[in-house]
């Protein structure tokens, strides 16, 4: 559950089609117009991430919560989204897509 707090941004070019990567902002992308992704804290707040105006970063509050093991429901700035979390390591998130 640790594994889970901190700042997981989209790693696109990971993706798979039954699967969304997301990587820690540690990881060294590759140059990109902007990534989405979000930051899960201890105390149940989420803050949503995602392109702003002028292609600068964008952020706003919201909350998130684990309904069940295995998933993650976001409740952000981008919208509410349930996640099916694949696989998880201390530098990668993988979810189920659709």
């Amino acid at each position: 559950m640790t594994y889970l707090f901190g700042r997981w941004l989209h790693s696109h070019e990971e993706d798979t089609p039954e699967a969304t990567v997301y990587r820690r902002d540690s990881f060294p992308f590759p140059p990109s117009r902007g990534r989405h992704g979000f930051e899960l804290r201890d105390d149940g707040s989420l803050v949503d991430l995602g392109p702003g105006a002028a292609d600068r970063p964008g952020h706003s509050a919201g909350a998130w919560e684990q309904p069940e093991p295995g998933q993650l429901k976001l409740c952000g700035g981008f919208g509410e989204r349930c996640l099916q979390i694949i696989a998880l390591s201390e530098d990668k998130l993988t979810v189920s897509k659709g």
